[in-house]
């Protein structure tokens, strides 16, 4: 990779220009395009030779023989959770739950939460994700722990959507749980304490129908109206679920969520896997979105998403990787793949889910969900970005295609990550992860008795 431009000692240049020999931009891959970015945003994306000339001056950073992609969007997971990673996997959810997420989690330290999330974030970028949405629920009756949480997306250049959650059901951990007064309080708290900041947005997570009471809905709601965000819910992951609410209220999931307000165009439901025609209209008429979880709904078997019906009504879907140990990977890009796959099984037709559709759900649909401004190679949009090396075999041969992208990229292609137009990866390697922190995870699951 080779710069062209005065020396770093010169004047201050307004802002750099990427010419990658591909990128991929309004749903077709360019050839001799370029980016320019200023303040942490993308000024202008089109045809070099327009570019160049508009920004003349400009630093050039030539990619050469790289890809350019827009940074995926992870819109779920449970940063802490990485230190189960090969933990629970084989088991159903609720032996996962209580065989080894309850029991580990109730053991953490506010520092091992920090390192975690620090890991889990490193993992992500070095796969091209450069947003993560992390449903935190360690929050001991306080904001300490999601400062540190915080703390560690900074460190390592990750932009994170912090969703705080309300959590009250008497059967989880008492590190989870809060009254709803206090999950208010200190969620507006925690929005106060990490106001304006860059890489950091604080949003609303009551945790689910069975972790959230109908009281604590209401706060969630309106501490998510107060501070504008959106509402993530867990929601009809496991038949489980639909059954006791059934069973309890008479009504589905989706439609009990309704009933206590929490059904809208805020709402950001999580896997939506157990739902029916009658909740797929309720949830396009509120105007909510989905986000799908493959990889994890198949480790615990749950069961597929109903995608095609989801996207037919025109309703909002983002991917997510949810937590290590219920996906022991951390690549969107995986994601993708595995999405566009599932359906043309479950539907037993190769067309059910194209490589465009999968790649825009872990993009700028994840971003739209999530109302944040990336996700997409387009001027006005955050400079959140990522090459892969075309000379990767896993993108051989050429020239590249989205389906390269989604069905044969493998990690060793992923090359350079930008977020916020700082590089936050190169050649492959996280730039701001310490590598002291690889040596304390290497071996804490049998220094922890694991």
């Amino acid at each position: 990779m080779g710069m062209e431009g005065p020396a770093e000692r010169g004047p201050r240049l307004p802002g750099t220009v990427w010419l990658p020999d591909w990128l991929y931009a309004d749903g077709a891959m360019r050839a001799g395009w370029a980016v320019a970015v200023a303040g942490g945003q993308l000024a202008a994306v089109g045809p070099a030779p327009e570019v160049l000339a508009a920004h003349a001056g400009w630093r050039l950073e030539r990619l050469g023989d790289r890809l350019l992609l827009p940074g995926s969007i992870n819109g779920h997971s449970h940063s802490f959770q990485i230190l189960m990673r090969g933990m629970g996997e084989d088991d159903d959810f609720f032996g996962w739950r209580s065989g080894v997420l309850y029991p580990v989690s109730q053991r953490l330290s506010r520092e091992e939460i920090g390192l975690a999330a620090e890991l889990a974030y490193a993992d992500m970028l070095r796969h091209g994700v450069t947003t993560v949405a992390d449903f935190f629920y360690l929050n001991d009756q306080g904001i300490e722990n999601a400062l540190v949480v915080a703390a560690a997306a900074r460190r390592v250049g990750m932009r994170l959507v912090l969703a705080r959650t309300f959590y009250d059901w008497e059967g989880a951990p008492a590190r989870y749980r809060e009254t709803p007064a206090q999950a208010r309080q200190h969620t507006l708290e925690l929005a106060a304490a990490l106001r304006g900041d860059p890489l950091v947005t604080v949003q609303v997570a009551p945790h689910s129908p069975h972790g959230a009471s109908a009281a604590m809905f209401a706060a969630a709601v309106a501490t998510a109206e107060e501070l504008d965000t959106p509402l993530h819910v867990h929601v009809a992951e496991g038949a489980y679920e639909r059954e006791q609410v059934l069973a309890a209220h008479g009504v589905s999931p989706v439609a009990w969520l309704d009933q206590v307000g929490a059904l809208g165009s805020r709402s950001v439901l999580i896997h939506a896997v157990w739902t029916d025609e009658a909740d797929w209209e309720l949830i396009r008429e509120r105007g909510a979105a989905v986000i799908h979880n493959p990889a994890s709904n198949m480790i615990l078997g749950d069961g597929i998403a109903p995608l095609p019906a989801l996207l037919a009504r025109g309703i909002r879907v983002g991917l997510g990787t949810d937590g290590g140990c219920t996906n022991d990977r951390s690549s969107v890009l995986d994601e993708m793949r595995m999405a566009a796959l599932l359906q043309k099984v479950q539907a037993r037709n190769g067309q059910a889910l194209d490589a465009v559709t999968a790649f825009r759900l872990g993009t700028e649909a994840g971003a739209d969900a999530l109302g944040l401004s990336t996700g997409r190679l387009v001027p006005g949009c955050a400079a959140d970005a990522f090459t892969v090396n075309l000379r990767d075999l896993s993108l051989l041969p050429g020239p590249p295609t989205i389906r390269h992208v989604v069905y044969a990229l493998s990690a060793t292609a992923v090359d350079t990550v930008w977020v916020a137009g700082r590089s936050v990866v190169e050649h492959g390697r996280p730039v701001h992860l310490d590598p002291a922190r690889v040596a304390w995870a290497s071996g804490w699951q049998r220094e922890r008795g694991y």
